[in-house]
């Protein structure tokens, strides 16, 4: 293995194990997605030509290898994310980030896809949108929404409301 594939490994493995573990949804899963993503990733490496898209390259990668191990276990479709961003998150003696990531993990699939690739992962807008197939400006007005829906929900808490 090259010098080069372990360095991307080491510098991949955390996002393409949480991206996994939100398709799939199970941990043991996840390491045998994680595990095929990477052994993929090693036999078309030759075809990585921009090493600036190697994150939304792996991602794509990962995707495919969760979407593959879900047909074999005859799922259709992923349901929840998983609390991926709670480990990227230090815990604080604070239940606002609880709080938070309950309600994130409460939006819709697609909405939890963006708070991953975005404020964990920190993507741009443009790697957004090249690994999710949207506009750099429909990933803008989208995550305009999710920022809404989360400081609402938080209001409505804050006012003793249950969503």
């Amino acid at each position: 293995m090259s010098a080069d594939f372990q360095t991307f490994v080491h510098d991949h493995e955390r996002m393409v194990r949480a991206l996994a573990l939100s398709w799939v949804r199970s941990p043991s899963a996840a390491d045998d997605v994680t595990q095929e993503a990477f052994v993929r990733a090693w036999k078309s490496w030759g075809t990585l030509r921009d090493s600036a898209k190697a994150k939304t390259w792996i991602y794509t990668v990962t995707r495919n290898a969760a979407v593959d191990w879900l047909r074999r276990e005859k799922r259709h479709k992923a349901e929840e994310l998983v609390d991926v961003a709670a480990p990227a998150i230090e815990k604080k003696p604070d239940d606002r980030i609880d709080r938070v990531v309950g309600i994130v993990n409460s939006l819709r699939e697609d909405y939890r896809q963006l708070v991953l690739l975005r404020f964990v992962e920190q993507m741009s807008y443009a790697e957004i949108a090249e690994v999710l197939g949207l506009t750099a400006s429909a990933v803008g007005e989208k995550l305009h929404r999710v920022r809404k829906m989360v400081t609402d929900r938080m209001g409505s808490l804050a006012n003793g409301g249950t969503d």
